[in-house]
């Protein structure tokens, strides 16, 4: 396939999604291949599951690798042996390798560099490198420059700015080189998530504070522990300033049982009650504004500048439509089979729809793009689509039939419908005439046959 459609090797991109599965599926393959639990993309851990490992090249989108692991094999285990699948694919260790963080770990990125392959990933939060320069930032300016300008898809008034803050950072161990960045966008998301992180918050605590002095929040321990669980679950909380008031009063209580009369005793008691009250820290709100929309992208080879980085990384994107048409279009998800076997065959057969889906969007969009022209009115009502998707294509000539008038057996008149130009101009992206259409629809499509008496 790679060489029968000249597609461009040089950059690679790897992911991986969970494929969930109602009812059981009993045995092992050959292969070691099994139904397992494993952390659910879909949050069903209920589920059973297969870990669906996917490879693309940026040229196009178009798959060339793929592997089935069982449901609780975790992605960062797989990249060296992806990595050298692909090598043997390609012919040649001279190309780019592009993932997801959990390819970050020392054995899967020293093997790689070491037989001379190059990987560009984004690095993971919890590495002392991010804590550092989050912190820094947090503190002080640092300056940046903006480097690149981007439409927001499907958004076509608004632009996504890329920013590169200024200085040379790398890996503390490997000395590996460290983009960092700032996204238009992403700045206003993180705002908008955090803003909504602390409204929750502050409706919890809220609903704590009437609450207080009942049941189980009679002391200020039991309380001191809700108003920690309520922060660390939304994350807030260096966001919040929380003070437990104590309030004691003197009541009349009964000594003894029985009833009240004019020789009951009292005693004096002691009854504190407590309350809330918070505000928030402005301050380290303002702080943590300050790393609102930063990423870190990293590189193993020194060579690749910051803007070459930052375009291949958000091509990884793409995987994700992969595997959308992969559960949607395909409807691989959930998998239905009993049989261990079968669905390690399906899963290849899925692999192989993938790889067609893949090419005939690569040629119509590089045709597109060759004859100029910017769109297909190819969705209902005639929408148009500037990218059109193997499916969409294949919908235009939904309901295209031949008819045959056979006699004795022998067919004496055939009849077609006509195509449209939308699906004329389809075709010729394609590099095929009507008649190799015919050829290919009357040999796949339902023919409505009328027969003569």
């Amino acid at each position: 396939m790679i060489k029968s459609v000249n597609l461009d090797m040089s950059r690679i991109h790897n992911d991986s999604t969970t494929v969930k599965a109602y009812g059981k599926i009993g045995g092992i393959t050959k292969n070691g291949l099994k139904m397992a639990h494993g952390k659910n993309k879909e949050h069903r851990p209920d589920l059973a599951q297969l870990v669906f490992s996917l490879t693309i090249s940026s040229d196009g989108a178009v798959p060339v690798h793929y592997k089935t692991y069982l449901g609780n094999r975790t992605d960062d285990t797989t990249h060296i042996e992806t990595w050298d699948a692909v090598r043997k694919i390609a012919g040649t260790n001279n190309f780019t390798y592009v993932a997801d963080c959990k390819v970050c770990t020392s054995k899967q990125l020293s093997y790689i560099v070491a037989n001379g392959g190059r990987v560009i990933t984004i690095m993971p939060d919890t590495w002392k490198e991010s804590k550092i320069f989050k912190d820094s930032l947090r503190s002080k300016k640092i300056s940046k420059k903006m480097i690149l300008k981007r439409q927001i898809p499907e958004s076509a008034p608004d632009f996504e700015y890329f920013s590169l803050f200024s200085g040379e950072y790398t890996t503390l161990g490997e000395g590996y080189i460290i983009y960092w960045y700032c996204s238009s966008q992403k700045r206003k998301l993180d705002s908008l998530r955090r803003d909504k992180r602390v409204q929750k918050a502050d409706r919890r605590l809220l609903d704590l504070s009437s609450k207080l002095n009942k049941a189980k929040l009679k002391t200020i321990e039991q309380i001191r522990e809700e108003i920690d669980s309520i922060l660390n679950k939304y994350k807030v909380k260096a966001f919040f300033n929380i003070t437990i008031c104590e309030n004691t009063e003197k009541i009349k209580g009964q000594i003894g049982k029985g009833r009240l009369g004019p020789n009951t005793k009292y005693e004096s008691l002691a009854k504190t009650r407590y309350s809330l009250i918070w505000e928030l820290n402005k301050k380290r709100l303002i702080q943590e504004g300050n790393v609102d929309g930063i990423f870190p992208l990293f590189t193993t080879d020194k060579s690749f500048r910051a803007k070459e980085v930052l375009l291949s990384y958000k091509y990884q994107p793409r995987l994700e439509k992969r595997f959308n048409q992969f559960k949607s279009v395909h409807e691989a998800a959930p998998l239905l089979f009993k049989n261990i076997e079968r669905v390690e065959a399906i899963m290849f057969l899925f692999f192989v729809a993938l790889i067609i889906q893949g090419v005939i969007e690569r040629k119509v969009r590089l045709a597109m793009k060759e004859q100029g022209i910017k769109s297909l009115p190819i969705y209902p009502e005639y929408h148009k689509s500037f990218y059109p998707t193997t499916s969409k294509i294949f919908y235009n000539f939904d309901g295209i039939f031949s008819y045959k008038i056979i006699k004795d057996g022998k067919v004496i008149k055939e009849f077609k419908d006509s195509l449209s130009s939308t699906q004329k101009i389809i075709l010729g992206l394609l590099d095929m005439d009507e008649n190799q259409y015919w050829g290919i629809a009357t040999n796949n499509n339902k023919q409505k046959l009328i027969q003569e008496k």
